[in-house]
């Protein structure tokens, strides 16, 4: 699975991101310790995916 991100600094900089490998670095943390109904982490469910994130103009 393929996950695209188009942010903008000012979003980025709104997330605490300084660049776009802090902001993919929490993304994976949210995604790999999300949990669903039963308590699963999203680590143990989500299928393998990778990340790209794209710098876009406001």
């Amino acid at each position: 699975m393929k996950i695209k991100v188009e942010v903008t600094a000012d979003e980025m900089a709104e997330m605490g991101a300084d660049t776009v490998a802090e902001l993919e670095e929490a993304l994976r943390h949210q995604l790999d310790n999300c949990t669903d109904d039963e308590g699963g982490a999203g680590v143990d469910w989500m299928v393998s995916y990778d990340i790209e994130i794209v710098p876009v103009e406001a």
